[in-house]
């Protein structure tokens, strides 16, 4: 920087570039502000012809407290301390340095030196990520002890949460190759200012070898799987810098959520639509929309199009962002039944080993032979044919989405247990139906439909192949166990409606078969095995 260069650079809302959009820097906050948030001093040397011909300034927090300072001092040409240059690799003909002192312990957002170049590297490996890989920035973390030896001294590799970018810092075995699959680029056009802009959304989601690795565990109590909840949410970049990671367009307390990646990259001259803020660490008018709907905002007898022009007449920015804030939704959930469907064989009718049944598979099939000896019914003594589980495999692989593996382990389980009645899943051609019954011979397959809501509602309420169950705290358990004995109830309202929808004659009937259901249901949970329990 020139000597005028570095005055404005350490004053609060200036700088150089007040009125150009083309770069990444703008507003004239980063320095000063990131500064005097950890320390009470920052000095400065910058040249632009060696180090020893820098110039030199500072902003002292203690001076202006005192009265000492109101203006930031006139640069003097000033070489760059010995002690720096003694630990730089190199020092080029131009450069910067930048030295916090007067620390302040309980200022600091980290306190250690590994804790603190940890997660540097987190947040600048991510922010940065581009030019990181691009090999236009290199980031040296370098730790010192007070006598002088090197503790830590390496540089920040790329952390992308899309995972399309290989880093050795995601764990094994994604270190040296992508962890997640691209799906689509799906740009969105705005215009603002009297020019067309285009903001880019890119979507990835895990491949299914991130399942398969995880060798019939629970993938989210994997290191990858770890690594992958600390970069959820949809990635916000600005001229190839990342703003935020927002977290809100994610359910919370869903951790399907980490294994789909989302980036939404604009120019800097929607900076006003998007509410970037002073810092460059924020898009409020974005993030906002991550819980508002365009139904929402309409008024009495408007459509999607009657609001985005009115929000715009008013100079709402929500108004320019409407159809970008729609497109995601739509995209997030189908990146979502994507994820919700490699899940597939991890629930339902076995554990990690393919000859043992989970308790309600168990318990289903004791009480289906014991109800069979009190009321037989034809399929009951009907044999499952090797035709029968052939089909059925098929059915599993096409229709249900299993994978080969989870396919066979099932359909050997069938064979060994001898079973009646399995608990299967898959994505039916709508949402409606909550769950099918099909028979195969002598076997019953009962299918819930994991497009229905009544499916994450309960059935998913605890993700067994995606999150780690063993670190989840009392509070979200319980939590989980109300939000399914809600939705459970839920339903029955749902029925008690159409009960009373149904009309008098058809009411008579449903209420015989609701007593009828209910009794079949008090015999099969009235087992002396209460595991299902």
């Amino acid at each position: 920087m020139t000597p005028e260069t570095l005055r404005k650079a350490l004053q609060f809302g200036n700088g150089n570039r007040l009125n150009d959009r083309s770069g990444i820097g703008r507003f004239g906050m980063g320095l000063p502000n990131a500064s005097i948030s950890q320390a009470g001093r920052v000095d400065v040397w910058t040249w632009q012809n060696g180090p020893d011909n820098a110039y030199h300034s500072y902003l002292d927090v203690s001076e202006i407290e005192k009265g000492e300072m109101s203006l930031i001092p006139t640069p003097d040409q000033q070489s760059v301390p010995k002690e720096w240059s003694e630990l730089s690799e190199c020092i080029g003909k131009t450069g910067t340095l930048v030295v916090w002192t007067k620390l302040d312990f309980h200022r600091l957002t980290w306190k250690s030196a590994k804790s603190t170049l940890s997660n540097t590297e987190q947040i600048a490996g991510r922010i940065y990520r581009r030019f990181i890989h691009d090999g236009k920035l290199r980031l040296r973390l370098l730790a010192v002890k007070d006598d002088g030896s090197i503790l830590s001294d390496h540089n920040a590799q790329v952390v992308d949460p899309l995972y399309l970018l290989p880093s050795p810092n995601v764990p094994e075995p994604f270190k040296d190759r992508p962890m997640f699959e691209f799906v689509h680029d799906d740009p969105v056009e705005i215009e603002y200012g009297g020019k067309t802009h285009t903001v880019h959304v890119r979507y990835s989601v895990a491949l299914p070898e991130t399942v398969e690795a995880a060798n019939g565990a629970d993938r989210g109590r994997t290191p990858y799987g770890k690594h992958a909840q600390a970069n959820m949410g949809v990635s916000v970049v600005r001229a190839g810098r990342e703003l935020m990671l927002d977290k809100g367009w994610c359910n919370g307390y869903d951790p399907r959520e980490r294994w789909w990646g989302a980036e939404v990259d604009f120019p800097p001259a929607l900076d006003e639509i998007f509410g970037v803020t002073n810092n460059k660490q924020a898009a409020t008018h974005f993030s906002e929309l991550a819980t508002i709907d365009w139904q929402q905002l309409a008024e009495d007898g408007e459509d999607f199009r009657d609001v985005v022009n009115r929000l715009k007449e008013d100079e709402d920015p929500v108004g320019w962002l409407l159809e970008l804030s729609d497109s995601l939704k739509r995209n997030l959930k189908q990146l979502l039944e994507t994820v919700k469907a490699q899940a597939v064989g991890g629930r339902g009718s076995r554990k990690e080993r393919h000859d043992q049944t989970d308790d309600a598979t168990a318990s289903a099939n004791e009480a289906w032979t014991k109800r069979a000896k009190e009321k037989p019914i034809a399929d009951d003594t009907a044999e499952t044919s090797d035709d029968d589980l052939k089909a059925l495999k098929e059915d599993l692989q096409e229709t249900n989405k299993y994978s080969e593996a989870d396919a066979e382990n099932l359909i050997e389980l069938i064979k060994e247990k001898s079973l009646k009645v399995v608990f299967l899943e898959a994505d039916f051609p709508d949402s409606f139906q909550l769950f099918n019954v099909q028979s195969k011979g002598g076997l019953t397959e009962i299918t819930f439909n994991r497009k229905h809501p009544m499916f994450d509602a309960v059935f998913a309420t605890v993700n067994t192949v995606d999150e780690d169950i063993d670190e989840l705290t009392k509070e979200e358990v319980l939590e989980r166990l109300l939000r399914a004995i809600n939705a459970s109830k839920l339903l029955f309202a749902a029925w008690a409606r159409y009960e009373r929808e149904a009309g008098v004659d058809k009411a008579r009937a449903l209420e015989r078969v609701r007593f009828d259901w209910g009794q079949m249901a008090a015999s099969f949970l009235d087992l002396d095995d209460d595991a299902a329990l």
